[in-house]
C-alpha cells in the first residue's frame, strides 16, 4: 500500500493545504461571530457569512480531491489484484473477497475517514496554537483531555480486531460456497441437489451475518464511549471558563471564542468514533491486501536481456489441472524457433490449448521450466511477460463496450491500422456501437486484437475454426504480412494452417 500512497504525494499535499484553509475559515467565522455579539454591525455579519461560506466551499473542494484520490488508489489496487487472477496459489473465494468487499472497504475509509484524519492532523494543532495565544489554561485543558479519546479507541480496537478477522473469514467462506454452487449448478440440478446446496448457502450466510453483527455491536459501543468522553471534555472547558468568567480572570470575548472552537476541536475525534468500525475494517483490509500488493524484487536483467522475437524452450514441462490425478502434459521437451510461424497439431485432448496457456503465462507449470531465450519465465515479472505476449483463445471475449474498445482492449487505439485490418478481413462493423457479431466475426476480432497489441510473441488457439476457405485464406494472408520479427504459435486442426506454418510440432 505504501507505494500507492507515495505515488499520490501531491494529492495528500493539496488536501492538507485545503484543511489548513478550512481551519483558518473556522477561526475567522468564530472571531467575527464574537465581534458581532460584542458590537453588532452589518459589516461584521457579512464577514461572518463570508467566512462560513468559504469554510463549506473549501470543505467541498477537499471532499472532491479525496474522492479523486480514492478512485485512483482503488484502480491501482484492483489492477494488481487482477494480475494475480492466474496465480494458482490464491483461492478463488479469497480473490473475490479481496477484489470486491475489501477494496470497497478502502473506499469507505478514504471517503468517510480520511477527511477526519486530515482534520486531526491539521486542525487540532492549529486550534490548539490559537487557544494558547488566547488563554493558555483552556489550551492546557484541551491538551490534557485530548489523549483520553485515542486511548479508548485503542482499547476497543484490540477487542474488535479478532471479531473483524472472523467476520472476514466467514465472508470469504460465503463467497467460496456461492462460487462453487454457481459453477456446479447444472450438476446439482441434474441430481436434484439444489435444495441441499441452498441449505448450505443459507447456513454460511447466517454465520457471516452473525459475525458482522458482533463487529457492529462493538462499533456502536465505541461511538457511544467517544461521544461521552468528548462531550465531558467540552463541558469541562465550558464550566472552567464560566467559573473564571465570574471570578474575572478571563475576558468575555476570549471565553466566548474558546467556547466556539472547543466543539470544533473535538469534532474530528467524535466523527472518527462514529466511523471507528470503518477504521478497523480498513486496517484489516490493508493487512490482507499487503501480500498481494508487494512488488516482488525481480532482477532487471531478466527482462532487459530478452531478445525479440523470443526462442522458446520447454524442459520436462508437466501440467495437471487442480483436483485431477493424471496430467494433461507430462515431461514435455520441445523448442519453438524464433521469428517463425509454428503450428501445434495433435488430436483433441492432447493438451494443445493447455500448452498455449502455459506459453502465455496464464497458468504455471506443475513441473519443469519454460525458457524465453534461455531465461526462465518463472523468474520474470508477470507484467513483463504479459507485455510480450498476445494471446487469442478459442472463444475470444466480447466485452460489454463499443467494438473499438473491444479491439483496443481499452488501451490507445491505432485507428488507421485497425481499419486496414478490417478491410483485409472483409469486416464491416460500426466501431462506435455495441452490435452483436457472429462467431466468425468474433474469431477475426480476436486475431486483429492480438495483432494490434504489437507483441513479439503471438499465440493463437484455432484462429480459423469455423471459417470458410476464402475467409481462412484472408486470415492467413494477414497473419503472414504481420508476422515479421515475431514468433507466432498456432494450435490448429486445419490442414490449410498446417501447410501455411513454417514449423510443425505434433503432440
Amino acid at each position: 500500500m505504501k507505494i500507492f500512497l507515495r505515488q499520490n504525494k501531491k494529492a495528500f499535499a493539496e488536501i492538507s493545504i485545503c484543511k489548513i484553509f478550512e481551519g483558518v475559515a473556522i477561526l475567522a467565522a468564530s472571531y467575527f461571530l464574537v465581534e458581532f455579539i460584542d458590537a453588532a454591525s452589518i459589516e461584521i455579519l457579512v464577514l461572518f457569512f463570508v467566512a462560513m461560506a468559504a469554510r463549506f466551499l473549501i470543505s467541498a473542494t477537499c471532499a472532491r480531491q479525496i474522492l479523486k484520490l480514492s478512485t485512483a488508489i482503488q484502480n491501482a489496487v484492483r489492477k494488481k489484484l487482477h494480475a494475480e487472477i492466474f496465480n494458482q496459489e490464491i483461492a478463488s473465494g479469497e480473490l473475490l473477497t479481496l477484489t470486491f468487499e475489501t477494496v470497497q472497504t478502502l473506499e469507505d475509509f478514504f471517503v468517510k475517514v480520511l477527511p477526519n484524519v486530515f482534520a486531526v492532523i491539521v486542525l487540532l494543532p492549529l486550534f490548539l496554537i490559537c487557544a494558547v495565544f488566547v488563554d493558555w489554561i483552556t489550551a492546557a485543558i484541551l491538551l490534557v483531555t485530548l489523549p483520553v479519546s485515542p486511548l479508548i479507541l485503542y482499547l476497543i480496537g484490540k477487542a474488535t480486531a479478532e471479531k473483524n478477522s472472523r467476520a472476514w473469514l466467514e465472508l470469504q467462506n460465503l463467497n467460496s460456497d456461492f462460487k462453487e454452487i454457481l459453477a456446479a449448478i447444472t450438476t446439482l440440478k441434474m441430481f436434484n441437489r439444489i435444495d441441499a446446496a441452498a441449505v448450505k448457502l443459507k447456513s454460511t450466510s447466517e454465520k457471516s451475518s452473525a459475525a458482522t453483527l458482533e463487529v457492529l455491536k462493538l462499533a456502536f459501543v465505541s461511538s457511544f464511549a467517544l461521544e461521552l468522553i468528548t462531550t465531558l471534555s467540552i463541558a469541562l472547558v465550558a464550566v472552567t471558563l464560566g467559573l473564571r468568567l465570574i471570578s474575572g480572570t478571563v475576558e468575555f470575548d476570549a471565553a466566548l471564542f474558546l467556547l466556539l472552537i472547543a466543539p470544533e476541536f473535538f469534532a474530528p475525534i467524535r466523527k472518527l468514533g462514529v466511523m471507528f468500525h470503518v477504521v478497523i475494517s480498513a486496517k484489516m483490509a490493508v493487512e490482507r491486501l499487503q501480500k498481494f500488493l508487494e512488488i516482488k524484487s525481480v532482477k532487471v536483467s531478466a527482462t532487459e536481456k530478452l531478445r525479440l522475437p523470443p526462442e522458446i524452450s520447454l524442459e520436462n514441462v508437466s501440467y495437471a489441472y487442480p483436483q485431477k490425478k493424471s496430467p494433461v502434459l507430462k515431461n514435455l521437451n520441445l523448442k519453438i524457433p524464433a521469428g517463425k510461424i509454428t503450428a501445434i497439431v495433435g488430436e483433441s485432448g492432447r493438451g494443445k490449448s493447455t500448452l498455449l496457456k502455459l506459453l502465455a503465462g496464464l497458468i504455471l507449470p506443475t513441473g519443469g521450466e519454460i525458457f524465453f531465450n534461455e531465461l526462465p519465465t518463472s523468474k520474470m515479472q508477470r507484467e513483463s511477460l504479459f507485455s510480450k505476449v498476445a494471446y487469442m483463445p478459442q472463444a475470444p471475449t466480447l466485452f460489454d463496450a463499443a467494438l473499438s474498445e473491444n479491439f483496443s482492449m481499452f488501451e490507445q487505439l491505432d485507428v488507421t491500422e485497425l481499419k486496414k485490418f478490417l478491410r483485409e478481413l472483409d469486416l464491416k462493423l460500426d466501431l462506435n456501437s455495441k452490435q452483436k457479431i457472429s462467431r466468425g466475426q468474433l474469431q477475426r476480432l480476436g486475431l486483429i486484437r492480438a495483432l494490434l497489441k504489437n507483441s513479439s510473441l503471438i499465440i493463437l488457439d484455432e484462429p480459423t475454426a469455423g471459417l470458410d476457405f476464402e475467409t481462412e485464406s484472408k486470415v492467413l494472408k494477414l497473419l503472414k504480412e504481420n508476422s515479421s520479427r515475431r514468433t507466432v504459435i498456432i494450435a490448429t486442426h486445419r490442414q490449410a494452417v498446417i501447410n501455411f506454418a513454417e514449423n510443425i510440432i505434433e503432440l
